[in-house]
This record gives C-alpha cells, structure tokens and sequence, in this order.
C-alpha cells in the first residue's frame, strides 16, 4: 500500500467504496476498479521518474494510492471464486488452507494482469488464474516423485492420449501411434512413461460431495490447452488483437477467438473445435496454423511479436 501525508487523499476512499456497494462486482464495477488500478500503476512509474510540481505531485499520489485501494477491492470481493475453485481439488493432497493459499495467488496475478479492453468478465478471467494457480500445485505435490510441473503435464497429455487411442482401436495404442498422435518421438513416449510414478491413480474420483464423477486428471493443468497470456505477446491483457483478427475470414476469426477464449471467456481445445465443425483435429490444426500464418505475414505480427514467437 502507497501512503500519503495528504489527508484530502483519503477523502475519496469512502467514494470509491460507495461506488461499489455490494459483495458481487457488476462487470461496471470491475472496469471502474481496473481502470484505476491501470491508472495507479502508470502514477507509480510517473513518481519515480524526474522532478515534479507539487501539485503533480500530489495529483500522482492520489492516483497511486486510488489503484492499490482498487486493487485491494478486487482481491477482497472475488474471494469467493478462490473458495469455488478450491472445492473441487478437495481429496487430491493439498489442504484446504493451502488450496485457498495457491488460489489467492492465481487471483492476485489475474488482478495484476486484467484489462477490461479485452471484453472479457474479470471473474471468467479469474477463474482460470486460479484452477491454473491451484493445479500446478496439486500436480507438483501429490507425487511420491516429485516431478517438474511440465513434465506432470507431459504425463497428463500421454495418458489422456493413450486412453482416446484405446477408445478408437478397441485396443492399447503402440507407443508409435501414441508419438505420432502427440507428435513427439517414441523415446520421449517411452521416457514419460518410466519416469513418472504418481500417488493418485489419474482416474480416481476426487472432489466434495457434490461434485461426483471428478476426476484428478480432469483438475490438473493442460498444455494442449494453451494459456491466455501465451497467446497475446506474452500477456493477454497487454495486446488488443481484434485488429488482428479482422483481416482473416469470419470462419477463421471465429476458430482463433473460440481457440484462445477470446468469443466466451472459454478457451476451447483443437478436438472439441473439431467436433463443432466437422474435421478431424489434424485438419482443424492446420486451419488454425494457417490463420495464424495469415496474422504473422501480415502488419499486426510486430504488436504480437512474443506471441507469435510461442
């Protein structure tokens, strides 16, 4: 918190807390309390830099201790989210004080991170920090080995893929056809599989009453599904890529905002844009990585360098 000798500063904290009267943000409520949060950031930056006025001064002060107290409110009235997410990690290892522990942390990084311009609720937006904070803690702990995070989620990915193979060939997939799905080489296959002995079986029912038919894989984090933030030079909130998008067909922009939850809020995996529109998932693969191809040939790729670059 940025403290002040100005008492006239702290005058306009009460406004702002009458402004936003109920425990539930309305989506006005959370542009307000983001924009100021913005605006607190730049102040920040702005005191740090030069000689300044008095009253710039003063005026910057004001803004910065505006954006922590925001801040604060959108960390404070979104901690029922915290509490929602971590319900359904209940049984997996962690206790309930450290599930709440990892969510606060996803929570604060979605605050730091949020930008209204996006068009997206800042509580859809948040939920996702949260699962992704509290699963890769579940999948760092909840081992007799403890494994790195991403080769947990390399142990997720094979077994998610040797169980849909063995779904469509009515018999366990070679682990030259699970290489050739994942695309990766038969030794990588073979070296996942060696090296990862779990505690959990990834099919075992976890979750509070309530949430029957849970299961531990269906929690923890997933690469296939790619990250917001991997997606918009290297920060979501960061690029406005409607622009982007613009130039390509309106099939293909509603592939990629589907893709990368730009539509809904809901980033949707290759299979299940597959199933929608009818290809196998290679075939939508390939429109994706075409109309991606279309944004880096085109002038939008410099604003989108980092994200392109993933």
């Amino acid at each position: 918190m940025f403290y002040t000798q100005d008492p006239k500063v702290y005058e306009i904290l009460p406004v702002v807390a009458a402004e936003t009267p109920s425990q539930l943000l309305s989506h006005a409520d959370e542009i307000r309390l983001a924009g100021l949060v913005a605006k607190g950031k730049a102040a920040s930056a702005k005191l740090t830099k030069g000689r300044k006025s008095a009253a710039v001064f003063a005026r910057l002060e004001k803004d910065v201790l505006l954006g922590e107290y925001a801040r604060t409110e959108l960390i404070a009235r979104n901690q029922g989210l915290v509490g929602k997410v971590a319900r359904r990690y209940f049984d997996t290892g962690l206790t309930h004080e450290d599930l709440m522990q990892e969510g606060q942390l996803g929570l604060i990084k979605a605050v730091d991170r949020y930008d209204p311009k996006q068009g997206t609720r800042f509580s859809t937006y948040a939920v996702w920090w949260i699962r992704q904070a509290i699963g890769r803690a579940v999948a760092n702990t909840g081992r007799t080995i403890r494994l790195p995070v991403n080769l947990g989620h390399k142990a997720m990915q094979l077994r998610r893929t040797e169980m849909v193979l063995a779904q469509q060939l009515g018999r366990d997939a070679t682990e030259a056809e699970v290489a050739k799905q994942l695309e990766w080489t038969v030794a990588q296959v073979r070296d996942i599989s060696e090296s990862v002995v779990q505690v959990h079986s990834l099919e075992q029912i976890v979750g509070s009453k309530g949430e029957a038919d849970t299961e531990l894989q269906d929690l923890l984090p997933d690469d296939k599904v790619m990250r917001p933030e991997d997606h918009v030079g290297g920060d979501l909130l960061k690029e406005d890529i409607a622009s982007a998008l613009d130039m390509l067909s309106p099939w293909e922009a509603s592939i990629l905002r589907m893709r990368f939850g730009f539509l809904d809020g809901e980033i949707h995996p290759l299979s299940d844009l597959a199933r929608k529109f009818g290809l196998s998932r290679e075939g939508m693969r390939q429109v994706a990585n075409r109309a991606m191809e279309k944004i880096r040939q085109s002038r939008h790729a410099n604003g989108l360098r980092e994200y392109m670059s993933n």
